[in-house]
């Protein structure tokens, strides 16, 4: 799943929904442990490439003898290197029908049943390729599983407590604004938020319905306040304003009354 164009946390999560058990790892130092050594090598070997131009990129993707943290090669490189541990894992849960992703070093596997055998053998494929597994939880159905921060439960997808909790904070914020700039900055605030939940819930949902309900309903308070706004400061401006109809009335009948 990771690294992969177009792909994101909600893929990854998307692809354990309705799953009767639930089991996540972690790979320690994922990063650490991919050496320039397996760099070079797995460049030769899957890719065919030669050994100098490998060992050219594993150098400049490497800092002392390790794959760099927050450079844009290590998640792909990575995955290289380890790709026939990967395969392995995926090998073994098509055995057990088994549903298995993975997000740079967080594997999730689901379905009906994982048996203890299979975690077993998970366990064995990462230490056999040299890597330690670590954070291992099996978990049910019956309650929200977040994967990858990703909360999934039964058909559904949502988002952690502190997100909601944000979203409150953001509502009131766009509530209390008393001027149009103030509110302007808390529409667009509000607007990125709950886009962003909509997005992770997805737009065909109940609950990404009624974010789309919100959503209208404060981009339509946002633009009633510009207006109003824009034609203050036309007024402010240009120092005009509207008659009321008294006003044009009398104004008639002033000009009825010159003679001409």
């Amino acid at each position: 799943m990771s690294p992969r164009v177009g792909k994101a946390q909600r893929d990854n999560a998307e692809a354990h929904m309705n799953a009767a058990e639930y089991l996540t790892l972690d790979i320690k130092q994922f990063y650490p442990s991919t050496t320039r050594g397996m760099i070079r090598n797995a460049l030769v070997g899957q890719f065919g490439m030669a050994a100098d131009v490998a060992g050219l990129i594993a150098h400049l993707a490497t800092a002392d003898d390790r794959a760099c943290f927050g450079s844009p090669l290590t998640p792909v490189l990575a995955s290289i290197v380890h790709r026939p541990m990967f395969d392995a894992i995926a090998n073994l849960c098509s055995e057990y029908d088994l549903s298995y992703t993975v997000w740079v070093d967080d594997l999730t596997i689901s379905g009906d049943c994982i048996p203890g055998e299979f975690r077993a053998k998970i366990r064995a494929i990462v230490s056999k390729s040299g890597l330690r597994s670590h954070k291992l939880r099996m978990r049910t159905g019956n309650r929200v599983v977040f994967i990858t921060g990703v909360g999934v439960v039964g058909s559904e997808l949502v988002v952690p407590r502190r997100l909601e909790l944000r979203s409150k904070e953001l509502w009131d914020e766009f509530k209390a604004a008393e001027s149009f700039d103030a509110l302007d900055m808390a529409a667009i605030r509000l607007l990125a938020h709950l886009g962003g939940i909509r997005h992770v819930v997805g737009k065909a949902s109940q609950r990404g319905r009624k974010l789309a309900d919100e959503m209208n309903s404060v981009r339509q308070k946002r633009e009633k306040a510009l207006r109003a706004n824009v034609a203050r400061l036309t007024v402010d401006v240009s120092g005009l304003r509207y008659f009321t109809d008294e006003e044009k009335e009398e104004r008639m009948e002033e000009i009825a009354a010159i003679p001409f």
